[in-house]
């Protein structure tokens, strides 16, 4: 009898593990997980590390496991039944905006994170060439006048955080239009952090706001800053020597760096960003300006302008920041940095050989620094 009933449990046992085996089948936000990173083109391997953290109730053994898994939801890295004609309209839709300032990789790239049309990078080519061949010629990469960099070296991710302010929109002396542009980048992984447009980026008290944000949703901040030297990061700095203080074997005002804007890490981004999307912009900005509809020194016409582009821009600047932190950065033979997807490299600096630099921050301490602050 009682092996009998040994075995009844036994047998109930195994149905209970084979039941919670197949619990991921039913799992709409494993689902949804999976569905966004092949979206944003992660490779199976950093998949299966992502899902190992995010959805340890389920066994990850091998990248079979993964495929398996992708082929029960029917998720596809690409769809070859997207039909031409819809991807056609997307694209002629995109050359109509700030996508008319992207190569075919920022292409694909949008394509797939944006619209979820997941097609090969040499079909966008082939429709991009079609809709506008002048201007995919204008846009193809070019080497000529590069000239050799030093290496960067950094500690990990979290080590250094670069801040700095874009006035290219501003125009000219730095005051024809009221839209600036204010960020910070990771310089490790090159994920940014966050990127605000407002109609300036010199206020103080704004920008050690933003930042004061951002931590606050983190709980995290860095070993350092990396700052440019002006009377609009002082408050920044202050705040952030008096949340490092308790933190690590740096004294606090060592926490802060300050430097030229051409040697700040963030510069680079701001290339990126006025090329492939700012462009677009300021060509209409000019034509207003241009064409009579607009006086910089009238300040219901510049409070109109901002009321309208601000918001405008700010979805832009906030698709483009998607993109460029889930895109792949390609292998550098003479640099130190790990190439990689930015969001990967920010969550696994371990697969990089690199460790998270950043400290913890309790909400009682945030709060304690906004009271000395005021921010």
């Amino acid at each position: 009898m009682r092996g009998s009933s040994f075995a009844l449990f036994e047998k109930f046992q195994i149905k209970d593990m084979a039941s919670l085996a197949n619990d991921w089948k039913n799992d709409e936000d494993l689902k949804f997980q999976l569905e966004s990173l092949v979206r944003k083109a992660y490779q199976r391997s950093e998949i299966v590390l992502v899902m190992r953290k995010e959805f340890p109730q389920y066994s990850w053994g091998c990248i079979k496991t993964l495929d398996r898994r992708l082929r029960h939801f029917n998720i596809n890295y690409i769809n070859y039944d997207t039909p031409l004609q819809h991807v056609k309209d997307v694209v002629e839709k995109e050359l109509e905006g700030p996508g008319k300032l992207l190569g075919v990789r920022a292409m694909t790239k949008k394509l797939r994170m944006v619209h979820d049309i997941k097609v090969p990078r040499d079909f966008v080519n082939d429709v991009m060439y079609e809709q506008d061949p002048e201007g995919l010629a204008d846009r193809q990469p070019c080497n000529k006048g590069k000239r050799k960099k030093g290496n960067f070296v950094t500690q990990g991710v979290n080590w250094v955080w670069s801040l700095d302010g874009h006035d290219k929109f501003v125009g000219f002396q730095n005051w024809t239009f009221p839209i600036a542009l204010y960020g910070c980048y990771d310089t490790a992984s090159r994920k940014v952090l966050y990127l605000k447009v407002w109609t300036s980026n010199s206020r103080s008290e704004l920008i050690a706001r933003w930042y004061f944000d951002y931590v606050y949703e983190a709980k995290k901040i860095p070993s350092m800053l990396r700052l440019d030297k002006g009377t609009e990061t002082g408050i920044l700095a202050t705040l952030h020597a008096f949340l490092c203080r308790k933190h690590g074997d740096m004294a606090p005002e060592d926490t802060v760096h300050f430097g030229s804007s051409t040697s700040n890490r963030i510069e680079r981004y701001w290339k990126e960003i006025h090329e492939r999307m700012e462009k677009f912009f300021k060509r209409q900005l000019l034509e207003l300006l241009e064409g009579g509809h607009y006086d910089p020194e009238d300040e219901d016409d510049r409070n109109i302008l901002a009321f309208i582009y601000i918001p405008i821009v700010q979805r832009e600047v906030n698709i483009f920041i998607e993109l460029w932190n889930n895109s792949r950065t390609r292998f550098q033979k003479n640099t130190l940095m790990p190439d990689g997807i930015p969001n990967f490299i920010h969550t696994n600096p371990e697969e990089y050989g690199m460790v998270d630099q950043g400290w913890e921050v309790s909400v009682g301490k945030l709060q304690a620094a906004a009271r000395v602050s005021e921010v």
